[in-house]
C-alpha cells in the first residue's frame, strides 16, 4: 500500500470539518463537536443517565437525524418516560430501535440512514476492541455515542474504559448532573444539570 501524502501546515489549517453547532448550555459545555466523532456516556443506575441521553439526543436532532439503539431497555415504559421528561415530541428527528449490532449495522449502511447514533449499552454489544474499531471505521462520518455502565466513577468493563480514552467527548453522570470532558470545549465549563432540583438536593446546594 502506498504511503499517504504528508499534509502541509496550510493543508491542516484549511481542512474543512462539519460541526454540530450546539446551543445554550450544550454549546457552552460540549462546544461544536465534529460530525463523525466518538463519544461515551457512563453512570450508575439512578444517576439520571437515561434522561440525559434523551435530552442530548433531542438537542442533536435539531441538526441531524438521530437513532437510539437500546439493546437492553427497549421496548419499555422507562424509555417512554425518558422521552417525555426530555420533551421529545413527534416532530423530533429521532428514531428508536432495539436490535442486535449485526442488524443495526445493516440498518446504518442504508442510504440516508441517521448521522447520529446512540448505542446503549457497550456491554450488550458483545463487541471486542477490534469490533469497535471496525465499526467506527465503517461509520467514520457518523457520530457514535456509546452508553456504558459504571463501576464507581469509572466506566465498567475493559471495552468501555478503552472507548473513554478514544472518545472526543466523555460524559459521566452522577446525582442528576453530567460531568463533561470535551475536546471541543472552549469555555472551561464542564457540568450540565439533568434535573436541577434533584441535582441541587444531591450535591447539598441551595437553589437560587
Amino acid at each position: 500500500m502506498p504511503l499517504l501524502r504528508a499534509l502541509s501546515v496550510d493543508n491542516v489549517l484549511n481542512a474543512k470539518f462539519k460541526g454540530l453547532p450546539l446551543t445554550g448550555k450544550w454549546g457552552e459545555v460540549i462546544g461544536e463537536p465534529e460530525l463523525g466523532s466518538n463519544w461515551i456516556i457512563w453512570g450508575l443506575s439512578g444517576s439520571g443517565k437515561t434522561t440525559f441521553n434523551m435530552q442530548l439526543m433531542r438537542e442533536l436532532s435539531q441538526f441531524e437525524t438521530a437513532i437510539y439503539n437500546s439493546l437492553e431497555e427497549w421496548p419499555s415504559s422507562s424509555i417512554q418516560m425518558a422521552y417525555k421528561r426530555a420533551g421529545i415530541t413527534p416532530g423530533c428527528s429521532i428514531r428508536m430501535v432495539g436490535e442486535s449490532m449485526k442488524d443495526f449495522t445493516e440498518r446504518m449502511l442504508r442510504k440516508r440512514s441517521p448521522n447520529i447514533m446512540f448505542i446503549d449499552s457497550v456491554i450488550y454489544t458483545k463487541f471486542t476492541w477490534n469490533d469497535y474499531e471496525q465499526f467506527c471505521k465503517l461509520f467514520k462520518h457518523k457520530t457514535k455515542i456509546w452508553i456504558g455502565h459504571a463501576s464507581g466513577k469509572e466506566p465498567k468493563g475493559s471495552l468501555a474504559d478503552a472507548i473513554r480514552y478514544d472518545a472526543s467527548v466523555k460524559i459521566f453522570t452522577e446525582g442528576y448532573r453530567a460531568f463533561v470532558t470535551s475536546r471541543f470545549n472552549t469555555t472551561g465549563k464542564n457540568t450540565i444539570d439533568i434535573w436541577p432540583e434533584k441535582a441541587a438536593s444531591y450535591w447539598g446546594e441551595t437553589q437560587l
